[in-house]
């Protein structure tokens, strides 16, 4: 018999900050989730402790967590409890997704609250025996529903009294009075419904179309997919939500639009879960809500980011997650090097992993702080003399090991008397990275990439860096590959982060910032970039002209 000391051990690390006390906490989140042992001491200690430091992490923190329970593994009864006594925002997608036995829901619905059962009311797939055990609260949850009215006092009065033996008889008056209230209550919600429609929620099949919502013209939504993308198309979704399908992983406040007129059509922002059948773990499709985007959003693409966000406002909202990335990421190597003692092992490589995952997160945020700038018409930094030859040279070896690990070869040739670049050196370095790194991702395995440095036109006025298209994406036309935030069969390698379409408009944005041009050709993404020796031609010229040479 193996005694299992990691609750133990989380209880017992140090938490004098407010980093490692969230750090904790999801950890603590993550063992009770794989434990269940309600009777344990430990387990109480813990619980007490996720109740101590839960207003210290954030609301997403703790959603997050949640949504992490939604896997093949059953949640612990009393994990759930404790979910469902936060904010609505926290637990409903976690309820939203719950797969638990008649016999387990029997037990939790009665220690939930009147709005958690609420929301497990919208469900359509709950068993039999959870159907039930909502059924005998429905009167007094109804009752807490409705609206202010002369009568309500009179109701809730009824509900403190002392609860009726279950075999007394109802008067039949006193029934139909209470379905007539119930009644009008949900004829009074119908018609503010009508009036104006600011939110619903949907279901998907596994194809990814939405088969049922609860608005009353769902004629227009039912029908609409969010498994593929429809940039500039007048009904559909946009690639967050496409991209996250193919992923099955969950979407917040994605973009989706209806080109009809009346309550369904215009903008909306869609987030979504995946969920899985709990016998089999197969995947059978998403259940979500939908709301009218909010003053000051906008659900169409703008510029080179796609977003709503002004150029300042997305630098300041990348300065605001560096932050919390940038403890996160410490306290993760402070773990995995056990700088706050000795660490199991299982820690040390999640650890190491959380670092892998910040750092790709980093690179994330730096093209979007560089896309701003691009956005808003400036350069980062002052164009200087960027040796490209060099500059490729570093990248290369740099995704050697990415490439070996997707078995792609790298055939990397560089022309001699390519002369040096004049533009911006960390964001011509940023911009061959991710080409080259996007090339990479979305080749297959075998593939061959060929990376090439020429001079442009063989007349020292122009670099041309050239990147193979893998085999992927060959037969794609320009419009398409800047449409896309995902590509089809993607997931057979690995796609930049923000789609190739932020890639190429990244790269496109910055060739251009400082002269160049990004150019689709059939089977090369082609980059040209001024030469540094143009700018030196005309005093040159003029030096000629005045009979004076260049100085020694």
């Amino acid at each position: 018999m193996r005694f299992d000391d990691r609750l133990a051990t989380a209880l017992g690390q140090p938490a004098e900050v407010s980093a490692a006390r969230q750090a904790i906490w999801r950890q603590l989140v993550d063992l009770l989730g794989q434990d269940d042992d309600e009777h344990s001491p430990l387990r109480a200690a813990a619980f007490d402790r996720l109740r101590e430091w839960r207003g210290e992490v954030p609301i997403v923190g703790r959603q997050s967590a949640a949504m992490l329970l939604l896997g093949d593994q059953p949640v612990p009864t009393d994990l759930i409890e404790f979910f469902a006594d936060d904010a609505t925002v926290v637990f409903a997608p976690l309820l939203a997704g719950l797969e638990l036995p008649g016999k387990v829901w029997r037990k939790l619905i009665p220690r939930l609250s009147p709005v958690a059962r609420a929301l497990l009311r919208h469900r359509r797939d709950l068993p039999n025996g959870a159907l039930r055990a909502l059924e005998a609260f429905g009167q007094a949850d109804l009752v807490i529903e409705g609206p202010a009215s002369p009568d309500r006092e009179a109701e809730l009065e009824a509900d403190s009294a002392p609860a009726p033996d279950e075999h007394a008889h109802y008067a039949a008056p006193d029934i139909r009075e209470l379905r007539a209230r119930i009644e009008a209550f949900r004829e009074r919600q119908l018609h503010a419904e009508q009036a104006e429609r600011t939110e619903f929620r949907f279901e998907t099949g596994a194809d990814g179309m939405i088969r049922w919502c609860d608005m009353a013209e769902r004629g227009a939504i039912v029908g609409v997919s969010i498994a593929d993308a429809a940039p500039g198309q007048a009904h559909g979704v946009d690639g967050q939500a496409a991209g996250a399908f193919r992923r099955r992983a969950p979407f917040s406040d994605a973009r989706l639009t209806i080109g009809a007129v009346g309550q369904a059509g215009g903008a909306w922002c869609i987030s979504g879960v995946p969920i899985f059948d709990a016998a089999t773990g197969r995947f059978t499709g998403y259940r979500g809500t939908a709301r009218r985007p909010r003053v000051g959003e906008r659900a169409e693409g703008i510029g080179l980011l796609g977003s709503a966000l002004s150029g300042d406002a997305l630098r300041q909202l990348a300065h605001e997650v560096r932050t919390p990335l940038n403890a996160i990421a410490g306290f993760a190597e402070m773990i995995e090097r056990q700088m706050l003692g000795p660490a199991p092992r299982a820690y040390r490589e999640r650890a190491a992993t959380i670092l892998e995952e910040t750092q790709r997160l980093q690179d994330v945020l730096d093209d979007l702080d560089e896309a701003a700038h691009l956005d808003g018409g400036t350069a980062a930094h002052a164009a200087e003399e960027v040796d490209c030859a060099m500059l490729l040279a570093r990248v290369t070896a740099a995704l050697g090991p990415l490439a070996a690990e997707k078995d792609v070869t790298i055939a990397l040739a560089i022309a001699p008397h390519c002369a040096a670049a004049l533009a911006d050196p960390g964001a011509a370095e940023r911009m061959t990275m991710r080409l080259v790194s996007a090339a990479i991702g979305l080749a297959r395995p075998g593939e061959r990439i060929a990376v090439e440095l020429s001079p442009g036109d063989g007349a020292k006025s122009e670099t041309l860096l050239s990147v193979e298209r893998p085999s992927l994406v060959a037969g794609q036309n320009e419009a398409e590959l800047f449409a896309a935030c995902d590509v089809p069969g993607e997931e057979e390698g690995a796609p930049p982060l923000l789609g190739l379409g932020f890639t190429l408009r990244m790269v496109r944005g910055v060739a251009e910032s400082c002269g160049g041009m990004l150019v689709i050709a059939p089977d090369r993404f082609h980059v040209r970039l001024p030469a540094a020796a143009a700018r030196h031609a005309p005093a040159e010229a003029t030096q000629a002209a005045n009979g004076a040479g260049p100085l020694a």
